[in-house]
């Protein structure tokens, strides 16, 4: 397996493997769908209550969260739960996989080995079982439905790992929300027209990017753009709501193409219109009034949202049978995919 960084999605291509008797698979593993992958694959995994499915992973989102606090998790292993979620449902569909709980569980598992904050299934399942029944009866590691569970998830287990190409790197915007927020010198909007120079303590900025970023993994933003432009989108939104004048920002100092940028920002707001009483920000702002206003000076600014329908690979759906078809080989970088199916042919 590689472990060179790849910059776009997954896909996996059938060979004939002239050496050995059983054909050969190679997936490559691609960290990152365009915009117009991921739209195909909700196509294909679409039901015809879409609104029912999206109450399904929010209930789960809350799980992994309920969960993860109760087992003193950081913020990135629940993240990394959530974002394995997401991407597993894209391709996967709840027909296949009906239970969204045991999907939760099973991502939280594997997230707590890929941040190194390792759990036993049975500590969660556990920690989780308490979150649901708080007054009792109380049941131990060796209760027969902890084991049930357990045996079930150890299967579906497979079955993320193997949605995720295993590929375990998975960047958290945080971390540059804290850098950023410390370079982002913004004036409170009271002050801008009497030309002060007393800027807004980074501090509260910081405080509530973060809680942005903790709802933009209950959104595609994270599948879909890298972790510096969720993070520099997340302050703008904070920024916004504190009254800060952002008027200025620049995302080309912060790396981040303005298309990036800018489609993370009217994402995000589209949730917290659409989903507000789903989101950490819904106790302080329960209103979604400022979510639209800012969603409105956006637009005369930037035009009509539109995402970059950038061509990419096409994706399928993950086939379960492919193990039986031959040797699969999971591969993280796509030159060396190109060689290896070169090498196959």
């Amino acid at each position: 397996m590689s472990v060179n960084a790849p910059s776009t999605p997954r896909s996996w291509s059938p060979a004939s493997n002239t050496q050995g008797p059983l054909p050969a698979i190679i997936q490559l593993s691609r960290p990152y769908l365009s915009p117009i992958q991921i739209k195909n694959l909700e196509e294909k995994t679409a039901h015809a209550n879409g609104s029912r499915d999206q109450q399904l992973k929010f209930q789960a989102f809350s799980v992994i969260l309920a969960t993860g606090n109760y087992l003193r998790f950081p913020i990135r292993t629940m993240g990394t739960a959530m974002i394995i979620f997401q991407r597993f449902y894209l391709f996967n569909t709840m027909q296949d996989f009906p239970s969204t709980l045991d999907t939760a569980h099973a991502c939280l598992f594997v997230a707590s080995k890929t941040e190194d904050t390792l759990k036993k299934l049975k500590e969660i399942l556990l920690a989780s079982y308490h979150i649901k029944h708080p007054t009792g009866p109380d049941i131990s590691m060796d209760s027969p439905v902890i084991e049930d569970q357990r045996r079930r998830l150890i299967s579906l287990e497979r079955h993320v790992l193997e949605t995720m190409s295993f590929d375990f790197r998975v960047r958290h915007p945080q971390s540059y929300i804290m850098k950023f927020a410390k370079h982002l010198r913004c004036k409170s909007r009271s002050f801008v027209q009497f030309n002060s120079d007393l800027f807004i303590d980074p501090a509260p900025l910081a405080e509530t990017a973060w809680q942005v970023a903790l709802d933009s993994y209950k959104t595609l933003v994270p599948l879909k753009r890298t972790p510096h432009a969720v993070a520099l989108g997340c302050l703008y939104i904070a920024a916004s709501l504190l009254e800060c004048d952002v008027s200025g920002l620049n995302p080309e100092r912060f790396c981040v193409p303005p298309g990036d940028f800018e489609n993370v920002v009217l994402e995000l707001l589209e949730f917290y219109i659409d989903w507000l009483p789903q989101t950490m920000l819904s106790t302080r702002y329960p209103d979604p009034a400022p979510f639209m206003s800012m969603r409105i000076e956006l637009n005369k600014r930037v035009g009509k949202y539109s995402e970059i329908r950038a061509s990419g690979a096409h994706l399928r759906l993950r086939d379960h049978t492919m193990g039986d078809k031959g040797t699969v080989r999971y591969v993280l970088n796509w030159e060396r995919e190109r060689l290896e199916r070169d090498e196959l042919y």
